[in-house]
Parts: structure tokens; C-alpha cells; sequence
């Protein structure tokens, strides 16, 4: 069970668990998409680029995983796999990720604080924690979007 959680209730950092134990570290920027992935004593960049329609997790210049979005899905390459990412219908806010027409997990909202879990056992791990952070970024732009609509 992957599982992200804010390490605390204001910080930018968040912890990536699988079964409760630590595995990769989040640090996201605090007014913009990106930040960096500490896993397997590896630091990763996680970045946006194409207007908001595509994610990169990059060490030393090379691309490890990548996200593009396409109409209302994304699709995610990496670690000899292609996946994708979307939701089962416009009305759930649950993203599910699929690889050859099979579900493979379903990620979902934990707490107050902008946590999510998944069972993705068959996934790779860098994917799995790839598309997490992915989630999270989508989760903060919407929030971001509603705010803004709401003050004004």
C-alpha cells in the first residue's frame, strides 16, 4: 500500500510510505508545480512543463518517468512500462491508474491535510511514486482554482 503524507500540518514536505515503510521524501515547491524526490539514496527532480500537460522526474539529466496529459487523461512512461492515469467518471474525484485495459490501483484522498493511498503492487516503485506526486500536484491546482474562483 503506497501511502503520502504531509510531514506536518504547514511544511511542503511529505513522506512516501509502502506497507509503513519510508521510502522516498517529497519536498514540492510552495507557489509552484515541481520540487524534488529523495529515493534510494537518489534525488530526483520532479518538474511541470507544457503549460501545466506534462510531469518529469529527472536525475542527472535523464528523464526517469514521465506524464503527458492528452484530453482528460495522462499518460505516464517509465521504468519499461506505459500507464494511464484518469478518472472512472467526471463526478468521483478518485484517479485510478490502468496498464493494458487492467486496473492496477486507485488512489485516495487521506485526511485534512492532502494525504493520498494506493495499492499498486504490480507497479514499479519510482512510477508508483511518480504518479502520487502527480496526484498531489493535480489535487493542489484544482484546490488552487476553487479558491481563486470562490474569492473572486
Amino acid at each position: 500500500m503506497l501511502e503520502i503524507r504531509p510531514e506536518s500540518a504547514f511544511g511542503r514536505g511529505y513522506e512516501v510510505l509502502v506497507d509503513g515503510i519510508p521510502v522516498a521524501r517529497w519536498s514540492s515547491r510552495i507557489w509552484s508545480d515541481g520540487g524534488e524526490v529523495e529515493m534510494a539514496g537518489e534525488t530526483f527532480a520532479f518538474r511541470s512543463g507544457g503549460w501545466g500537460r506534462s510531469f518529469e522526474m529527472l536525475a542527472g539529466g535523464a528523464v526517469h518517468v514521465e506524464a503527458h496529459r492528452s484530453g482528460g487523461r495522462w499518460t505516464i512512461t517509465g521504468e519499461g512500462g506505459t500507464y494511464e492515469l484518469g478518472r472512472p467518471s467526471f463526478w468521483r474525484g478518485k484517479r485510478q491508474l490502468v496498464s493494458g485495459g487492467r486496473v492496477l490501483g486507485e488512489f485516495r484522498n487521506t485526511g485534512f491535510r492532502g494525504g493520498l493511498t494506493a495499492d499498486l503492487r504490480d507497479v514499479p516503485l519510482p512510477v508508483q511514486v511518480f504518479t502520487g506526486v502527480v496526484v498531489l500536484t493535480l489535487q493542489r491546482r484544482q484546490r488552487a482554482a476553487a479558491a481563486s474562483s470562490s474569492s473572486s
